[in-house]
């Protein structure tokens, strides 16, 4: 995996590292409660099945000045029942998922084309999005790391696409580029800055872009056409 720009990298055979609350990930009985109600015979099943329960009981809003984004813990978001975005998603789903026994990490993007208008001098905010990796075991015991879009809107398990995750290669899709992989995106530091107001999230988004090697994207994206 390609180190450049990456802001915190993973440690994929550490599982219990990502079974551990963060600031924003912590399991509280809140958390314990809703992870009580969700079931499944499998750990596919059961990511499934979280994914649909915050569907089924949360709101995603689509405000993107809101003024709650990147501040709140899981509990805070679950309390609210309301979602401000991809990270609202992502911190809640995480949580639910330690507390059902599933490593899980949060993994930060950017939009490659995003980047693209950085370089021609574009003044833009913040283009990217918040996934989840989690280590899920079969019915034999064998484990794999995959990749999960929390901030899926679904009515169906059977709409839930679940992918293995490429532990050697940040790009996450055609779109967007991983510039971290952590246990809780409020441990993201850098420059003395933190993720925990748009503003700062952007400024952030922007530095790790700077540093990342342009050329480890741009060779995958074109492969991919």
């Amino acid at each position: 995996m390609n180190k450049s720009g990456l802001l915190e990298e993973p440690t994929f055979d550490n599982l219990q590292k990502y079974l551990l609350s963060g600031e924003r990930t912590e399991i509280t009985d809140n958390i314990k409660r809703v992870a009580n109600q969700i079931n499944g015979n499998t750990d596919g099943l059961v990511i499934r099945n979280i994914l649909l329960w915050i569907n089924q009981n949360t709101r995603r809003l689509h405000d993107g000045r809101d003024h709650r984004k990147f501040k709140r813990s899981a509990d805070e978001i679950l309390d609210s029942r309301e979602r401000t975005g991809c990270c609202d998603s992502s911190t809640l789903f995480t949580a639910i998922a330690r507390a059902k026994g599933i490593p899980a990490m949060q993994i930060l993007t950017f939009d490659k084309d995003w980047g693209k208008a950085i370089d021609r001098g574009e003044q833009i905010g913040t283009e990217g999005h918040f996934y989840v990796g989690c280590f899920l075991k079969d019915i034999n015991g064998k484990g794999n790391w995959t990749l999960i879009d929390s901030d899926m809107p679904v009515k169906d398990i059977r709409d839930i696409d679940i992918r293995k995750l490429d532990t050697n290669n940040r790009n996450i899709s055609k779109r967007r580029y991983a510039f971290a992989y952590t246990k809780d995106y409020s441990d993201i530091e850098i420059n003395e800055l933190r993720i925990d107001c748009i503003s700062s999230m952007a400024k952030i988004q922007r530095l790790a872009y700077e540093m990342c090697d342009k050329e480890d994207f741009k060779e995958k994206e074109s492969k991919e056409l």
